[in-house]
């Protein structure tokens, strides 16, 4: 399962209504591929690709200076989202890789990362099979009524 984040990409205690939410979007994508939760084996091997990019032709790591507070973590996300929408736009598709934080070691020696930048996500960017079951998939979205409020 990789050396081990720099930084908690979840908290220790993961509340509700995250915690389930998170469990039954796990579910619903392996089932989309049809791997059960039993079949560990085959959730390692799906898991895996995300360290083949997904067979994309390009990979891109992103990084954070460690003097970064949340402020810049977000900055850095929207950063990403921004590359994503940019990549739509010329016909390309991605998919953000958190994952690629579990391997933060490894990744630094192959892409010889300055020490005070760490690891924050891949991101694979290609042309998406769009018959595949993963592709097809969508995950649950909460009501807006649950997260959004209107201020009068």
């Amino acid at each position: 399962m990789g050396e081990g984040t720099e930084y908690k990409i979840y908290p220790d205690t993961l509340g509700e209504p995250y915690r389930t939410r998170r469990f039954k979007n796990g579910e619903d994508l392996y089932r989309s591929l049809g791997i059960g939760r039993e079949d560990k084996a085959s959730r390692l091997g799906q898991f895996a690709k995300n360290f083949q990019f997904f067979g994309a032709p390009v990979g891109l790591i992103f990084a954070i200076d460690r003097n970064m507070e949340p402020g810049q973590w977000a900055d850095l996300g929207m950063y990403m989202q921004s590359v994503m929408l940019l990549a739509q736009e010329h016909g390309l598709s991605t998919c953000p890789q958190e994952a690629w934080a579990l391997w933060h070691k490894t990744v630094r020696e192959f892409t010889n990362l300055p020490e005070e930048l760490m690891v924050f996500a891949g991101m694979s960017m290609g042309f998406a099979d769009s018959e595949h079951p993963i592709n097809l998939w969508r995950s649950d979205r909460a009501p807006a009524t649950e997260f959004l409020s209107i201020l009068r």
